[in-house]
């Protein structure tokens, strides 16, 4: 009967995986309709949704025993991913009531998550300790006094050696967030092969802190480096240096384009391997107990693939518009530019501006361009008139914008297009007002008719009033039939 009740378990976590799988489709199908898709943070809720997933399938794989706190911790997890969707919802419309209430509750489902996980995973752990004779061994080790007598004459116990191709890996599935847990095995280490009073799990949150991580990092690595004198070793690279090519391969993530982001791991795991040979050599020196079978992953570094899965498909679906624009020809400054029926110029105000493909920040345009240096892009739509008046089509992107921005600015000018017989142009700006300023504003929206077509150009300028996209749309021409090449 317990293994029926255990099996029906195993089930229920295998169903629970699927429903958390599809509620990641179908954020991901929502992320590609929005008009932020290409905004890494709008792809919180797939990658969210999908780390949840992989757990649950991982823990029906393992048979995993957490019970009813797991799935409860796991619910409430979704809740938080939701409620983070929400926020981020809030915060590109600049809505403050709706990011602190989605901010309160995204919180509050943390906090009360964290401990039914943790008390799954300690039922969990009594019955695997109880399935594998642990719990007889612990009380017998309590009634006898013999191997504590024992205890300063055993081997240490440490960490097994890790090779480095294992723990790039790590690293790499993690961004890098694996070096405090690193921190955490080497500091511990060394605290029991130098006896010293190094305090691990105190160097493994400090590597947190930005900046007096570095010093974190070198004075663990001179420990490492003086203990492996006093034992005779010769280490090639001096702990400074260790830690001075550890702050150039941080900086340098700064200066990399985020689609070379795994690239960037790279170059940042380059001192903890470094750091770890210099542990591996110290823990084979002598005998040692190793606290896991060695050249074997443990359960919480198996741990790191699952989750690191997801970040590194965020990472790669935010990337696409960097590089869309690196992988595009450079554009000189004064140059025109067109869409593929050569109805209209814009002329390029500068040299950071670059014509990605179509589709790359919004679909059904007609022309894109993005500036890296300033975050400006411009798009073009060309759409059928239908008969409708420039008003018309005025009031509805006046709509679009205050279904976004609950107070906002507008000013407007109409003229005639250069290049056009009598054909009006307006040129609107939107700014937005409210006390939380949103990342959209300030925007321009030129709106041409003409008896066929309308020719809408959309810019996301800076906040300047030279901004180069307002001079792009500013620089809309339309091309008449004999002057098309």
């Amino acid at each position: 009967m317990e293994e029926h009740h255990r099996e029906n378990g195993r089930f229920g976590l295998y169903a629970l995986s699927l429903l958390y799988l599809a509620l990641t489709v179908w954020s991901a199908a929502g992320v590609g309709q929005s008009p932020a898709a290409g905004d890494a943070l709008s792809y919180l809720a797939p990658a969210g949704f999908g780390l949840i997933a992989w757990y649950s399938g991982y823990a029906a794989l393992k048979r995993y025993r957490g019970g009813f706190w797991f799935v409860a911790g796991s619910l409430l997890l979704a809740l938080a991913v939701l409620m983070l969707t929400v926020l981020y919802e809030g915060y590109r419309t600049a809505d403050p009531n709706t990011m602190l209430g989605a901010g309160v509750v995204a919180a509050l489902a943390t906090v009360a998550a964290l401990p039914l996980l943790w008390r799954g995973h300690q039922r969990h752990r009594r019955w695997w300790r109880a399935a594998h004779g642990f719990a007889e061994f612990e009380l017998a080790a309590a009634l006898s006094p013999e191997p504590a007598a024992s205890a300063e004459n055993a081997p240490p116990l440490l960490y097994p050696p890790q090779s480095s191709w294992r723990l790039l890996w790590l690293m790499l599935f993690s961004a890098t967030l694996y070096a405090p847990f690193l921190m955490y095995r080497i500091a511990g280490d060394i605290a029991v092969l130098a006896g010293s009073r190094l305090n691990p799990r105190r160097c493994a949150w400090q590597m947190l802190i930005p900046l007096y991580n570095f010093n974190v990092f070198y004075q663990v690595a001179a420990e490492a480096g003086r203990l492996g004198q006093a034992r005779g070793m010769a280490f090639k690279i001096s702990p400074a240096l260790l830690a001075l090519l550890l702050v150039v391969a941080t900086l340098g993530n700064f200066a990399m384009p985020q689609f070379l982001f795994l690239l960037s791991c790279v170059l940042a795991s380059i001192p903890w391997l470094v750091l770890n040979g210099w542990m591996n050599r110290l823990r084979t020196a002598q005998p040692a107990q190793w606290r896991a079978p060695p050249g074997r992953y443990s359960w919480r570094q198996r741990s790191v693939f699952l989750a690191g899965a997801p970040l590194i498909a965020m990472a790669l679906l935010g990337s696409k518009t960097e590089f869309a624009y690196f992988s595009a020809p450079a554009l000189a400054a004064e140059q025109r530019v067109s869409g593929p029926g050569a109805d209209y110029v814009l002329t390029i105000p500068d040299r950071h501006w670059r014509v990605v493909e179509r589709g790359t920040l919004y679909p059904d345009t007609d022309l894109e361009l993005v500036n890296r240096a300033s975050g400006e892009w411009v798009v073009v739509r060309i759409s059928p008139s239908q008969q409708q008046t420039l008003d018309g089509f005025v009031d509805q992107r006046q709509a679009l914008v205050a279904a976004n921005w609950n107070d906002y600015e507008m000013q407007e000018a109409r003229h005639f297009a250069d290049g056009s017989d009598n054909i009006p142009m307006s040129l609107a700006r939107y700014n937005h007002k409210g006390p939380v300023a949103s990342r959209d504003s300030p925007l321009l929206v030129a709106t041409v008719l003409t008896p066929e077509r309308v020719f809408e150009v959309v810019a996301h300028a800076g906040n300047l009033p030279n901004a180069s996209a307002a001079q792009l749309v500013d620089s809309f021409r339309l091309v008449a039939a004999g002057e098309r090449s």
